[in-house]
């Protein structure tokens, strides 16, 4: 049997044959373990994206498995690296774990909710105007910002820009300790003693609400997406 220290990032497509050989070497097997169709898993060991719910599939069947040891010891990673953030990993314990907050540095968020790491060219960074050190990606859940993003797909957001000027899309952690993408826009005047701003979502279905500035808490504004 395969073993694999995964550490802080996870390689799927080792995972995947060492899955495969758990599997007796059959895609169609393997599949059936995981519960999609074949031709995903002939995608994936072709070197195809791996949606975020498959991974999760692909992670806890090599938990089940014994075919990942999870492990304290440190990894190295690029310096280019952009964390990915599991949106789960605070729930009952506070919310989000930051370790770093500043205006210039943007947010550094605690290993135990790092569930893995992206990274983008140095040109599309140069294109933005970021440093990967103030990105963050979360996954998105549900359909409240549809058509503009879709359920699964990964946002990346700019850590330092915690504020809502411009109006436009940001990430905001929730009063359950997880993060929701939402648009926001200021509808108070620059004279009212209170800021108030508008908290909607693209799908209509949604309601929208108003919140004074004091009510919300801004992770970090929308750059880009990533999506299958």
């Amino acid at each position: 049997m395969a073993t694999l220290d995964n550490g802080n990032s996870m390689n799927y497509l080792a995972i995947l044959k060492a899955l495969l050989e758990e599997a007796g070497g059959k895609q169609a097997r393997l599949a059936e373990m995981l519960g999609v169709n074949q031709s995903s898993v002939s995608r994936w060991l072709k070197g195809g994206t791996i949606d975020v719910v498959s991974r999760d599939k692909i992670t806890e069947l090599a938990q089940q498995l014994d075919i990942i040891n999870f492990t304290d010891a440190p990894v190295s990673v690029d310096k280019n690296s952009i964390p990915e953030i599991d949106v789960t990993g605070g729930l009952g314990g506070g919310g989000l774990v930051a370790l770093e907050s500043t205006a210039r540095n943007g947010i550094t968020f605690a290993k135990e909710v790092v569930r893995d790491h992206w990274r983008i060219p140095d040109w599309a960074l140069s294109r933005m105007g970021v440093k990967a050190s103030s990105i963050a990606a979360f996954p998105v859940q549900g359909d409240s910002m549809e058509p503009t993003l879709d359920d699964g797909d990964i946002v990346f957001i700019d850590t330092r820009h915690r504020v809502p000027s411009p109006p436009g899309v940001y990430a905001l952690a929730d009063e359950f300790g997880g993060v929701v993408v939402k648009r926001l826009d200021v509808v108070s005047k620059p004279s009212d003693d209170v800021v108030v701003v508008k908290v909607s979502s693209d799908n209509p279905r949604h309601p929208e609400r108003e919140l004074t500035l004091d009510e919300i808490t801004i992770i970090g504004r929308f750059i880009g997406r990533f999506t299958t």
